[in-house]
């Protein structure tokens, strides 16, 4: 276990301290849940740094990395369902976004028993990039509500919420379009 892979792993464990922050009915907490949520989310860029920096990278770190962001993601989305703030609909994009996360570690699976590993690529690392920050979106948009009382930041919610939503429709887009770029680029390792 290198530095790298234990940043990675960090990860899983943050997302219960997020999701208890972000349902103690202390209002506060939703401030801590957002700051914990911004650090969580800068180790998935950290952990490649450190890996690359202190030549640390390996097969293994490359498929956790990939499997722990999916956790990640599929984990605050649940969260958010649960307290109400994705519209009925959007679970139906967070399905699209579920089968999709399951199909490439699938795929990721039985390249490795292949011998080839299936890493990150800039469609993946961008899908990654505006789902986090569309969830810390949802996070920020729900801390204002409870935080801020002020009459001009209560009207502007239903603003942010909109571009959210735009951003949410984009990131389930884009999330299908890396998930069949990276099966063309690989099924033929699948024959």
């Amino acid at each position: 276990m290198t530095l790298s892979n234990w940043i990675t792993l960090s990860r899983i464990g943050l997302i219960f301290v997020i999701g208890w922050l972000f349902y103690i009915p202390w209002h506060k907490a939703k401030i801590l849940a957002l700051i914990v949520y911004i650090l969580t989310s800068s180790t998935d860029w950290l952990d490649g740094y450190v890996a690359r920096k202190y030549h640390q990278v390996t097969d293994w770190g490359k498929l956790m990395d990939a499997l722990v962001d999916k956790i990640f993601t599929i984990s605050m989305f649940i969260l958010l369902i649960g307290k109400g703030l994705i519209p009925t609909w959007g679970i139906f994009c967070i399905l699209l976004i579920l089968c999709r996360e399951f199909f490439i570690t699938g795929l990721r699976i039985l390249l490795a028993k292949s011998g080839v590993v299936l890493a990150a690529e800039a469609h993946g690392k961008i899908k990654t990039i505006l789902q986090l920050v569309v969830i810390g979106s949802f996070f920020l948009i729900e801390m204002l509500r409870v935080n801020i009382s002020a009459d001009w930041m209560q009207s502007l919610l239903p603003v942010l919420r909109w571009i959210n939503t735009v951003n949410f429709i984009l990131a389930t887009a884009l999330t299908l379009h890396s998930g069949i770029h990276y099966y063309s680029k690989y099924s033929a390792y699948l024959h």
